[in-house]
């Protein structure tokens, strides 16, 4: 089992912390971590896992790192990391939007470096991870990273020069539906529709209707039509949707 160091321990770290606890890929005594917020690691270090008193212990003792910070702080940490001792051996991943595999791989002196992009669902386990492969990662180690985001979701691998344009598909785009959803909600109240149960009937539609668009073979174009009668109230709803060009709206975002 390895050893796997988290520099930072924010929501996005917990999920994949917590996917692999579930897993069984690694336990608590193979986790160490550091935060500039200690409490964030109280939890998992009163399960057994190290909070380190810096960047560079917590990983010195690790044979894999995460740099789970945000993007802002790289060149912070990243200074700190190039004095560890056998950093160019550790394996290196990355899950902020916007830092290139070989802004890590230089700063770290060659280290193997995977770049990943993960998404808010990991929390529940339902997460998408998009991840791109450096050419100085072999296969194992590789292997191991596509598991570690497996544990909390579904993995997507694609090209780096592909990465900075994919973050607004699964990336932002959680926003987007939630942003969807709470509009179905405020329109609803505003028919003066009943509170109880609301979000949950809104939410299992978008459920049920992204798990029928994924079980058939009809495009997203062609399940509009299918549900938009001649004349009826979905045309009439549509119609709203056209005129005031929310596909354009969401392609600008």
């Amino acid at each position: 089992m390895r050893t796997i160091a988290f520099i930072g321990v924010g929501n996005m770290a917990g999920a994949i912390i917590g996917g692999m606890i579930q897993s069984g890929m690694v336990d608590h005594a193979h986790l160490v971590l550091s935060d500039c917020f200690p409490d964030k690691c109280a939890r998992y270090v009163e399960a057994g896992a190290t909070l380190a008193p810096s960047v560079a212990k917590a990983a010195e003792s690790a044979d894999c790192v995460v740099l789970s910070v945000k993007p802002q702080n790289f060149s912070e940490i990243l200074p700190e990391l190039a004095t560890v001792p056998g950093i160019e051996q550790k394996l290196i991943i990355t899950i902020a939007a916007g830092i290139s595999v070989a802004t890590v791989k230089t700063a770290l002196h060659g280290a193997p470096v995977v770049r990943v992009l993960p998404n808010t669902p990991m929390l529940i386990g339902q997460g998408v991870s998009v991840v791109c492969r450096a050419d100085a990662v072999e296969a194992g180690d590789f292997d191991y990273v596509l598991n570690v985001f497996r544990a909390s979701g579904r993995v997507h691998i694609i090209d780096e020069s592909e990465m900075n344009r994919i973050i607004s598909v699964t990336s932002s785009s959680p926003a987007y539906v939630f942003a969807f959803i709470n509009a179905i909600l405020e329109g609803a109240r505003a028919q003066g529709l009943p509170e109880e149960g609301l979000l949950d009937c809104i939410c299992d539609m978008v459920i049920g209707s992204a798990a029928l668009l994924k079980a058939g073979n009809l495009t997203p174009a062609e399940q509009v039509k299918v549900v938009t009668s001649k004349g009826g109230t979905t045309e009439r709803a549509m119609s709203v949707l056209t005129d005031r060009d929310m596909t354009g709206m969401v392609i600008d975002a």
